[in-house]
């Protein structure tokens, strides 16, 4: 996959509990909406966080950003859309689009980077290629 090539975007519902009395989306939301939307990429791409965890890897974020460009509200239908921005021997680097589903309206993007550590938490090259 690159960046011009990206899976289709992953579909989010803001639930109740992620807003404030306002009924507006907490900032932290978005953080949650980007790891469901890395765990489902991952795993249409054949790379399960479970099998990975099993076979004795982990990918600990060791970077975040995130740009706060809407509000959204409660209930509102979002689609984030996840695409590989880096992938270096130890980690990879991966950006996000936040839109709302009614309008396609950009609410938020953001990046993370994930280092790759074998079960004893020393760096290990990735055992798969993105």
């Amino acid at each position: 996959m690159s960046e011009r090539d990206p899976l289709p975007p992953h579909r989010i519902r803001v639930r109740y509990c992620e807003t404030d009395r306002m009924g507006v989306a907490h900032h932290g939301a978005y953080i949650a909406w980007f790891e469901e939307a890395r765990t489902e990429w991952m795993r249409a791409l054949g790379h399960s966080y479970r099998a990975l965890e099993d076979a004795g890897t982990k990918l600990p974020v060791v970077d975040l950003q995130v740009s706060y460009r809407r509000s959204v509200t409660y209930d509102d239908e979002l689609l984030v859309t996840t695409r590989l921005l880096e992938q270096r021997r130890v980690a990879i680097k991966l950006g996000y689009e936040i839109r709302r589903a009614v309008d396609g309206e950009l609410v938020a993007t953001g990046s993370t980077t994930l280092a790759c550590l074998d079960a004893t938490g020393r760096l290990r090259a990735l055992p798969f290629q993105l």
